[in-house]
């Protein structure tokens, strides 16, 4: 026992230094200044390689790297600097660099990316596929690699494989698919088959479509986003549709609006006022929300006039709609109103409900029926309401034309010409309907 404590003493002793000799004194002093030169110079290195990298001077950048090689990042600015600079683009120079990235992080799919593109560039298919198909293996649920080879592949004119890898890119970032359905769709006759094999069926894809669509005015292409939008299992907000009906009904396409409206309504649930059986007018009674577009009620805002729905005082059902008129301004009002498709040459009988509360002025409320398209043709107003009046029908005959279509069913206030003009008190509106008349379009042929 004492042996081996004793060997264990001697052992540690011989770990100490013995800087009792100047010698041995020097060598230890050699010794600290050599380490601490040599982290210096790693540091030193370390430092001027991270100043060099915060430059695009090509020759400090190169020098980076080359302090550092397996620091790929330096190789891949280089590799940026030759690809894209204006002066003097080098694409065989950025190939190496790229190259050198890759080689030192190969689990990068942004070199390889990047590596790929400058391969395109230089028209080198193969090695531009090959490296896509590394950059997929890097990092297989990126939408950018997705997106990047997709279009790679359309510029190669695979298109199927190409609208694989879009629809792929989508499933991970819908903040593509304007873009996605901008390109894949120019110059492509059967756009159906294409949006079909781009988009996830998902209605929020098939919504930006159509929304990109009924900006771009492509009609035709916007009816077929919305056939496939009809068909999927996930149904649309109807205020998403909306905008796409009025853009139809501007075009002047009544018939394709009316149809992309009923299916529409079906598709979505929207609730369908069924009370006022043949009329053509969605929502006379103003029983469900307004969509403020499209074939139901639009209100446009307007200073001096204030619109709400109504419970208490109805015509019949359980609501109506209010409007308050503040006595600000000598009203101009025609700011509600609701489109009518209707048929030409054919009768129709008018019926709306009004109930007015100390209306000022000469000029009291009224309704409008007009064509928009041809105001000259039927333009009629009927009598206003001045002062209080209880619950009031008000009714009209209306012949349509030749080329009447559509037709505008509006509360009506023209300005007063008198000096007392501004329009104060209240109406409230229910129970608007607007019926054909049976076997009017023979007769109004003949």
């Amino acid at each position: 026992m004492i042996a081996s404590r004793t060997a264990r003493v001697a052992d540690s002793s011989r770990m100490k230094l013995d800087l009792r000799t100047v010698l041995s004194r020097c060598l230890f002093l050699a010794g600290v200044l050599s380490i601490a030169s040599s982290f210096a110079f790693t540091a030193g290195n370390v430092w001027l390689a991270s100043r060099w990298y915060a430059t695009w001077d090509p020759d400090l950048l190169l020098r980076a790297a080359n302090s550092e090689p397996s620091n790929a990042d330096y190789w891949y600015r280089l590799g940026l600097y030759q690809e894209w600079n204006p002066e003097h683009r080098d694409l065989a120079q950025a190939i190496s660099y790229y190259r050198r990235a890759t080689d030192a992080n190969p689990r990068s799919d942004r070199f390889w990316m990047e590596l790929a593109d400058a391969y395109e560039a230089i028209g080198q298919v193969a090695p531009a596929e090959e490296a896509f198909e590394r950059a997929q293996f890097a990092h297989p649920s990126s939408s950018e690699v997705a997106w990047r080879h997709g279009n790679f592949l359309l510029r190669r004119e695979d298109y199927s494989h190409a609208f694989a890898e879009i629809r792929r890119a989508l499933a991970t970032d819908p903040d593509l698919t304007v873009q996605a359905v901008s390109e894949c769709s120019r110059g492509v006759s059967d756009i159906s088959r294409t949006l079909s094999e781009i988009l996830p069926d998902k209605t929020r894809y098939y919504i930006a479509a159509l929304d990109y669509f009924v900006g771009q005015r492509e009609d035709a292409a916007a009816l077929i986003v919305w056939d496939g939008l009809k068909n999927l299992k996930e149904a649309p907000g109807m205020m998403q549709i909306v905008p796409f009906v009025n853009e139809l009904i501007a075009r002047r396409q009544v018939d394709e609006a009316v149809r992309v409206w009923h299916e529409a309504l079906e598709k979505t649930g929207w609730p369908q006022d069924s009370a006022n059986g043949p009329s053509m007018v969605f929502n006379g009674g103003f029983e469900h929300e307004l969509l403020s577009g499209a074939f139901d009620w639009q209100e446009a805002p307007i200073e001096g006039a204030a619109f709400g729905p109504e419970t208490k005082v109805i015509h019949t059902g359980t609501h109506a709609l209010r409007i308050a008129f503040d006595g600000s301004a000598n009203l101009d009002f025609q700011h509600l109103w609701q489109f009518v498709p209707v048929e030409p040459h054919r009768q129709y009988h008018f019926v709306g409900y009004l109930r007015t509360e100390e209306i000022s002025t000469d000029s009291g409320v009224r309704f409008s029926i007009f064509d928009p398209w041809h105001p000259t043709a039927i333009q009629i107003l009927s009598s206003s309401l001045t002062g209080t009046h209880d619950w009031l029908p008000i009714e009209e005959e209306v012949r349509t034309g030749a080329d009447t279509h559509l037709l505008a069913v509006a509360v009506r206030r023209v300005p007063s010409l008198k000096f007392d003009n501004k329009l104060s008190g209240r109406v409230w509106v229910d129970d608007i309907s607007l019926v054909p008349v049976p076997d009017s379009v023979e007769k109004s042929s003949r």
